[in-house]
């Protein structure tokens, strides 16, 4: 797939310098908002320092996403996540270093949303306020997390999301480039069809245009999307600096002349969804359910095919989405799994031989997730890991003590 994009910026009705900088490259696929924080602290400094550090990597990017979508393995897909994260820490390198060292800069920042499009999905990074939205056949769902005190609070079940408008600091950033030396970057993986839009966006659009109102004017206005969102913010008070950056995924050339075979992937809500159902992540916000999605890889096994073998090294966890297998010992079925089911969830942190083959008996779709996956996880959302790792330990400390009782049992 390949991306067609519209981008414009504006400083809005009010405020006499556009503190927000976009860059939009369907060349090399690489789509960035940032809005800039500090006011006369030089915030459209800041966001012109964090479109700089994309778009000196924006190359790199590209290559990466290229081998990615060649070697479609949980290798090249997590190196462009590294190099989006290191991208993110550039920018807020760059940013926090020009703000040490010039006193008449200190506390600028600069919030970012970038996404890297490939084949079928995109590489989406995320540092603050500014927003991802997805537009499928008219529905528009947010794919990134506010980084505000005021989400936070709500998170936290110390305020409701009816309050919010009211609230008085609700556009305090909790999270941006350039306030520490170090920072927190969102990661995440959405897969995309044909027709898709995406919008990147700062709160100047948000804040002013209700989103019911931001679906009507992308409809309406398909062949200026970027432009009539902007002028949509100004008729609603322009109080802010607006940006938006629409990208349409359209096929490419060779795609479009070539019968597609391939499943189409599920929508990335489902895909949240299944993972709720999971023991282990039930625990987990919806949005920490999203980070988990970049490390899920869709498969697909025809009946007889063989998903694992009795005996081979275990490396990955599967949840059949669809279809059916039989678990088999030593050729023996003993089990057949439906739709809803799972297996190999030890094999993520222990690695242990397969204790059974598991072989497809119809067409099924299964998510993988490989040990590499998890301890990349573990590395880059501890939080989330923590939590998965607890419920094991939960569930492994309850198997044991079951197999006690059993063993006590027998022996008398």
């Amino acid at each position: 797939m390949r991306g067609e994009s519209w981008a414009c910026t504006d400083p809005g009705l009010i405020r006499a310098v556009n503190e927000d900088c976009v860059w939009a490259d369907d060349a090399l696929g690489v789509y960035v908002v940032a809005d800039g924080l500090g006011g006369h602290a030089a915030g459209d400094l800041a966001s012109r320092t964090t479109v700089a550090a994309v778009q000196s990597c924006a190359g790199e990017l590209r290559r990466l996403a290229d081998a990615a979508d060649a070697g479609g393995d949980e290798a090249s897909r997590r190196a462009v996540f590294d190099c989006l994260q290191a991208t993110v820490e550039q920018a807020n390198r760059d940013v926090f270093e020009r703000a040490r060292d010039d006193e008449d800069l200190r506390g600028m920042m600069s919030t970012v949303s970038l996404a890297v499009l490939a084949r079928q999905a995109a590489y989406v990074a995320h540092v603050g306020d500014s927003r991802v939205y997805l537009d499928r056949d008219g529905t528009l769902d947010q794919l990134t997390v506010d980084h505000t005190l005021a989400e936070e609070l709500i998170r936290a079940g110390r305020m409701t999301r009816d309050e919010l408008p009211a609230f008085r600091y609700k556009n305090v950033v909790a999270r941006a480039l350039g306030e520490k030396a170090t920072v927190q970057v969102d990661l995440l993986y959405v897969d995309l069809r044909v027709g898709d839009r995406l919008l990147l966006c700062s709160d100047g659009l948000t804040d002013y245009v209700a989103l019911a109102e931001v679906q009507r004017t992308l409809r309406r206005h398909p062949g200026t999307p970027a432009e009539s969102l902007v002028q949509c913010a100004n008729d609603h008070g322009g109080g802010d600096n607006i940006s938006a950056v629409v990208v349409r995924v359209d096929a490419t050339p060779e795609e479009a002349t070539t019968t597609i075979t391939a499943v189409v992937p599920m929508e990335h809500t489902q895909k949240v969804d299944l993972l709720g159902q999971l023991y282990f992540c039930q625990h987990l916000t919806p949005d920490e359910r999203m980070k988990v999605l970049r490390y899920i890889h869709e498969e697909v096994a025809n009946p007889g095919d063989v998903v694992v073998q009795e005996g081979d090294e275990g490396a990955d966890f599967y949840l059949l989405v669809e279809g059916a297998a039989d678990v088999s010992v030593a050729g023996v079925t003993v089990n057949q799994m439906q739709a809803g089911q799972h297996f190999g969830e030890i094999a993520l942190v222990s690695g242990q031989r397969r204790s059974a083959t598991v072989v497809a008996t119809a067409e099924s779709r299964l998510f993988r997730m490989s040990r590499g996956g998890f301890y990349d996880l573990s590395k880059k959302d501890q939080a989330i890991a923590v939590k998965m790792l607890w419920v094991f330990s939960q569930t492994l400390a309850q198997r044991v003590t079951e197999l006690s009782h059993q063993v006590a049992s027998s022996r008398g």
